[in-house]
């Protein structure tokens, strides 16, 4: 009897400790294959009508560029290298190259008739990896072309996202410039006035 409850017991405590290796693997993959990692920012001054000026931050160092595009909404676009499944989960991440930047209407007829203009963006990591994993091509489920746009509105904050299968922006209310840090006289005011 003793060793039945032994025995109970213990497949008890292996079951247990199973299952909890499971839900760990679980929210694992869920973390993996849902990652997003920032990799732009950007906001618009309207210098006209349908013409703005973009200031964006992209790249490891955050280098700033500054681009007049005409328009009504803003495009970015990538090529894109999205990996297995299991090598996200594995840690893994997709690999990208910001290649254009560019204004575009909304308006078809606009599109077609007024002036635009596109930037040659050359960042990120995709063609590297593509060379690299050339011997490992196993590693990689496809390569393509990833592009996202949305409406320009003023003092709004753009964030462009690298997901495991392509790019996606957020958007929020523009707290300052890009790359504005307050002082500590800055922060201890507003800690005081409660802003």
């Amino acid at each position: 009897m003793f060793r039945l409850v032994r025995v109970s017991l213990f497949l008890v405590v292996v079951l247990s400790v199973a299952l909890v290796a499971s839900m760990g693997l679980t929210i694992l993959t869920y973390v993996r294959l849902t990652a997003e990692v920032p990799i732009a920012k950007m906001y618009f001054e309207p210098l006209g009508e349908d013409v703005f000026e973009a200031h964006l931050a992209a790249g490891r160092d955050g280098d700033v560029g500054i681009f007049e595009i005409y328009g009504d909404q803003w495009r970015i676009d990538a090529e894109f290298i999205k990996l297995k499944p299991w090598a996200n989960v594995m840690g893994m991440d997709a690999r990208y190259k910001l290649v254009r930047f560019e204004g575009r209407y909304r308006d078809i007829n606009d599109e077609n008739t007024k002036p635009k203009m596109a930037y040659d963006l050359g960042q990120g990591d995709a063609l590297d990896l593509v060379n690299y994993l050339a011997e490992w091509n196993f590693l990689v489920d496809a390569e393509y072309g990833s592009s996202t746009f949305t409406d320009i509105a003023q003092d709004t904050l753009y964030t462009v996202y690298r997901t495991q299968s392509g790019i996606i922006v957020r958007s929020e209310p523009m707290p300052g410039p890009i790359g504005y840090q307050p002082s500590i006289l800055e922060q201890a005011a507003s800690w005081i006035s409660g802003k």
